[in-house]
C-alpha cells in the first residue's frame, strides 16, 4: 500500500506541473490549472513581481464567485470566522477585495503556489451548498456532531508530509489506550478533483504518521447521492469514508 501512495503521489505532482499553462499578461503571470471549480472551469491564480518576492492571488475570483451564487460568507460571525481559520491554515491573507492572495520567494513558490489552491478548494467546498439560504456549513455539522458525543479533538490541522508540502486537515481526535490516532476531513462537495486532493495529501502525510493513523472522510449526502466510484476510491486508500446519512454508525470508535 505505501509504494502505490508513493506512486499516487508522483503522479498527481506530475499532473500538475503538466497540465499547467502559463500566459504572460506583462505586469503578472497568469497560471491556468488542472483543477476544477464547481463550475468546472479551470482554476486560475495569477502571480505579481513584487520586488524581490511574488504575490500569488485567485484576484478575488472565489469569494465573490460565491457571493454571486447567494453564498455571502460574511453574514455571520461563525462563518467569518470558519473562513479565516481556513486561511490561517494555509498562511493566505483577504484583502479588502476579497481577494485570497499569498507572499511568496522564488524557492518557496511551489509551495505558496499549492497553499493558495488548496486554500481555494477548501473555501468553495466549504461554502458552496445548493440551498438558497444556508442552516449551517457541513463543517459546523461535523463540529457539532463531535461536540454532542463529548469527542476530544483538536481543529484545523497541519501536518507535512513526506514532500515537505503542508495539509491541512479539519480534526484530529488524539490516539487513547484503545484507539490510534483519527484524523477527520470534510467533504461538503465531493468531487472527482477534490477527493484526489485528498488522497495526494493523504498518501503525503501517512508517510509521516505512525502506521496506525485512521482518516475519515465525512462525506455530505444530504442533498445528493455520493458517487460510488468516489467512495471507491477513498476505501482503495485506506481512507474511511462517512457518508453523513450514516454518521451514527462511527460514533463508537471516534468516542474510544
Amino acid at each position: 500500500m505505501m509504494e502505490l501512495g508513493i506512486q499516487l503521489k508522483n503522479n498527481y505532482l506530475n499532473w500538475l506541473r503538466e497540465k499547467i499553462i502559463l500566459n504572460d499578461l506583462g505586469s503578472a503571470i497568469e497560471i491556468t490549472t488542472p483543477l476544477l471549480d464547481r463550475h468546472n472551469d479551470h482554476l486560475q491564480i495569477f502571480v505579481i513581481p513584487q520586488g524581490n518576492e511574488f504575490k500569488i492571488t485567485d484576484d478575488g475570483y472565489i469569494i465573490n464567485d460565491l457571493l454571486m451564487s447567494g453564498c455571502d460568507i460574511g453574514s455571520s460571525k461563525k462563518r467569518r470566522e470558519i473562513l479565516q481559520t481556513i486561511l490561517n491554515g494555509y498562511g493566505v491573507s483577504r484583502s479588502s477585495d476579497d481577494e485570497l492572495f499569498i507572499i511568496s520567494r522564488i524557492e518557496d513558490f511551489p509551495q505558496k503556489k499549492h497553499m493558495l489552491l488548496q486554500a481555494m478548494i477548501s473555501v468553495n467546498d466549504m461554502f458552496v451548498t445548493s440551498k438558497p439560504t444556508i442552516q449551517s456549513l457541513f463543517y459546523e455539522d461535523v463540529e457539532n456532531l463531535l461536540d454532542e458525543h463529548d469527542i476530544r479533538y483538536t481543529d484545523n490541522v497541519n501536518f507535512t508530509g513526506k514532500s515537505s508540502y503542508i495539509h491541512k486537515f479539519d480534526f484530529v481526535v488524539p490516539k487513547s489506550k484503545k484507539s490510534p490516532e483519527r484524523i477527520i476531513q470534510t467533504m461538503n462537495s465531493p468531487t472527482k478533483d477534490r477527493t484526489q486532493s485528498l488522497l495526494f495529501a493523504w498518501s503525503d502525510t501517512r508517510e509521516t504518521r505512525k502506521n496506525d493513523s485512521t482518516l475519515y472522510a465525512f462525506l455530505n449526502d444530504s442533498d445528493k447521492s455520493v458517487s460510488g466510484e468516489i467512495v471507491g476510491a477513498l476505501e482503495s486508500y485506506d481512507i474511511k469514508p462517512v457518508l453523513w446519512s450514516e454518521r451514527e454508525k462511527y460514533i463508537e470508535e471516534l468516542c474510544a
